[in-house]
């Protein structure tokens, strides 16, 4: 019996010290490791562009001047909708209590908003020169990406933004004596940019209130850069 436990402590022993030497040393760190960071950038014409109407009205009847404002809405929306290429839809509502300089309540205020979107610029400007006459007024303007054209310029940007840490990684490794280096880590950073700049209007806003007929808007492309930066390390190699 002796003899069995000898040999089974000899054997746990000899576990133990074959453990320890295959075992790492903690703080033992990886030699000839480079940090760095690239980027790429586009330029991009968003592909549709955006116009908010609104219709507002005041007086001393709630119920009445928001039937005066649903009713502007719900005729701008259902000409939108017959538009071909246009996407149109409400957007926001707000009852308001108005109140005099003596700080006495005097009426209220209802207002609505009617969005509509295409990727024909000219019918676009067309049909708000038209609702322009129709008891509405042009709120805000803008353009955006399509998400079809979103995730097609991603994909380039990616890309893009990959090969140029490929290529960076690259000249970085020889310009440190190496000739070659394998990736470590990478990160993907968020692509950034203004994705809804001002579109131009070749007529101001108060003259397309104001004129005598549905003058169409003309709209005007605006451009956008969008970036993405890639950041990690490398491990270079002889």
């Amino acid at each position: 019996m002796k003899t069995l436990s000898a040999l089974l402590s000899s054997v746990l022993f000899s576990a133990a010290v074959c453990a320890q030497s295959v075992m790492p040393t903690p703080n033992a760190q990886p030699k000839d490791i480079l940090s760095l960071d690239a980027s790429a950038a586009t330029e991009v014409v968003p592909d549709t562009a955006y116009v908010t109407l609104a219709a507002e009205a005041s007086g001393a009847d709630p119920a009445a001047i928001t039937r005066e404002v649903q009713l502007a809405i719900n005729a701008g929306l259902a000409q939108a909708k017959a538009t071909k290429d246009v996407d149109a839809r409400t957007g926001g509502f707000n009852t308001q209590q108005r109140w005099n300089n003596k700080g006495a309540r005097d009426g209220w205020t209802v207002r609505a908003e009617l969005i509509i979107k295409s990727k024909d610029f000219a019918v676009l400007g067309t049909l708000a020169g038209k609702l322009a006459q129709q008891k509405l007024m042009i709120a805000n303007t803008g353009f955006e990406m399509s998400r079809a054209q979103r995730e097609r310029e991603e994909a380039a940007l990616i890309d893009s933004a990959v090969n140029a840490f490929k290529t960076k990684a690259t000249a970085a490794a020889k310009a440190f004596g190496f000739s070659n280096y394998g990736l470590r880590e990478v990160n993907l950073g968020s692509i950034g940019g203004d994705v809804r700049p001002q579109p131009k209007f070749a007529m101001a806003r108060a003259a397309v209130a104001e004129a005598s007929s549905a003058e169409p808007m003309s709209i005007e492309g605006g451009k956008t850069v969008l970036t993405l930066a890639v950041s990690g390390s490398v491990l270079m190699m002889k």
